[in-house]
């Protein structure tokens, strides 16, 4: 999933930005240090310097593998061949990169303190250290990836997008996929239950009721290609977008309170969630039928 990939590598930018950043804090920081007690350049100093490159070269694969996981299993999607050579080239780039840095810092110091083979050879034991800490660290990453891949009950986000008739790119950006999974989870709990298989049809066809919502506008077809026709069109697809929002995210939560024992379930929450999901839906055409949709659901957590 190639889409995937590029979302994933957007968020190693950003992982890499905030390495560098904190390690150049902790370098001013050092520095400040040791130059108000006249130690600027001394052993500790710069041990303390080297010491704090080394760290943001281990954050790398730590970090960079956490994004790589939580994408994956969030999209249920597998970790190929062709995609590990692509992370570890990235991930060997970036700590070359600091390498080459902690180079060009502190070599010239190092040797006017002649300690150049010590510089050297440390320079030599990062690189190495850090290619095995990535090596070991992917090989277990890929298997804890494949042992949650293959026992995960998730629906698919291609599969959600087929059921909602919903772009897999609108699940997206409605940061839907997450919560539609957990609503399908807690109804894939209840199997042969008749009436949760009617609340989860009821739910499918609320959803894509709603997201009908904002595109369907009563203009004048000879005043479509106005400014102003325009400017309706956005301002109603934007507040379509955000009511099916909206609507997926009450559904989850009175989902989540729907698996609890009758008994622990939280009818303020329950109430209130309902409340809020009226008030959202209440401006557009088409909220009876939706409603109307989920009277199986809401008769579940007895809210009908």
């Amino acid at each position: 999933m190639r889409n995937l990939d590029s979302q994933i590598d957007t968020m190693f930018n950003e992982a890499i930005y905030h390495i560098e950043a904190d390690n150049t804090r902790r370098i001013k920081k050092f520095t400040i240090r040791f130059t108000k007690s006249n130690q600027k350049y001394s052993p500790d100093h710069l041990e303390s310097l080297l010491g704090s490159y080394e760290k943001a070269i281990r954050e790398i694969p730590r970090q960079f593998l956490r994004t790589e996981k939580t994408a994956r299993q969030k999209y249920l999607e597998p970790f190929e061949e062709e995609r590990r050579h692509a992370l570890i080239k990235v991930m060997t780039e970036h700590v070359e990169m600091l390498v080459e840095k902690m180079n060009r810092e502190y070599r010239e110091i190092f040797k006017n303190q002649k300690r150049l083979e010590e510089f050297d050879d440390r320079i030599k034991d990062t690189l190495i250290t850090s290619q095995q800490k990535i090596d070991e660290e992917i090989c277990k990453f890929s298997a804890n990836l494949r042992e949650k891949l293959s026992s995960s009950s998730k629906v698919k986000p291609e599969e959600l997008a087929r059921i909602y008739e919903l772009d897999e790119s609108t699940l997206i950006d409605l940061k839907a996929i997450e919560p539609l999974q957990a609503i399908h989870e807690v109804f894939e709990g209840i199997q042969g239950d008749h009436v949760a298989k009617g609340a989860l049809e009821g739910i499918r066809e609320g959803i894509m009721i709603c997201s009908k919502f904002g595109t369907q506008l009563g203009i004048d077809p000879s005043q479509n290609h106005t400014e102003a026709a325009r400017r309706l069109k956005k301002r109603s697809i934007v507040a379509g977008t955000l009511v099916l929002k909206d609507l997926i995210d009450a559904i989850y939560i009175l989902t989540q309170q729907l698996k609890l024992p009758v008994e622990k379930r939280n009818s303020e929450i329950i109430t209130k969630t309902q409340s809020r999901l009226n008030e959202s839906l209440k401006e557009h055409d088409g909220v009876d039928k939706v409603i109307a949709s989920l009277q199986v659901f809401f008769r579940m957590l007895s809210i009908a």
